[in-house]
């Protein structure tokens, strides 16, 4: 039903896509920290039609030896004494638009 989120698969390709993106904005914007992080798992995925697509992700991230400026982490290593954090990201999709937007990030 529109506006009602729901539960969806994790490992669905446009969950991923939605995961990724987020983490690209959290590594950018993590001036924190001169380290990449890159995801471990994705924990929840809910998705909700609203003007667009809403993707509501619980995502397990990771520190990685990769500076934040890496374009891609997928295949950086993760440190030895791994730093992890568990994040909540809303990412709205528009897709006529090709366009993703990170409505929220919270990460602990």
């Amino acid at each position: 039903m529109t506006g009602e989120p729901r539960a969806i698969p994790q490992n669905r390709t446009d969950v991923v896509r939605a995961a990724r993106f987020a983490v690209a904005n959290f590594n950018e914007a993590n001036i924190d920290d001169i380290y990449a992080y890159k995801i471990l798992n994705i924990t929840s995925a809910k998705i909700q039609i609203v003007a667009g697509v809403n993707y509501i992700l619980d995502v397990h991230l990771g520190r990685t030896s990769c500076k934040r400026s890496t374009p891609s982490t997928e295949q950086c290593v993760l440190q030895t004494q791994v730093k992890t954090l568990q994040c909540h990201f809303i990412i709205t999709e528009i897709p006529w638009k090709n366009l993703f937007i990170l409505a929220l990030k919270r990460c602990v």
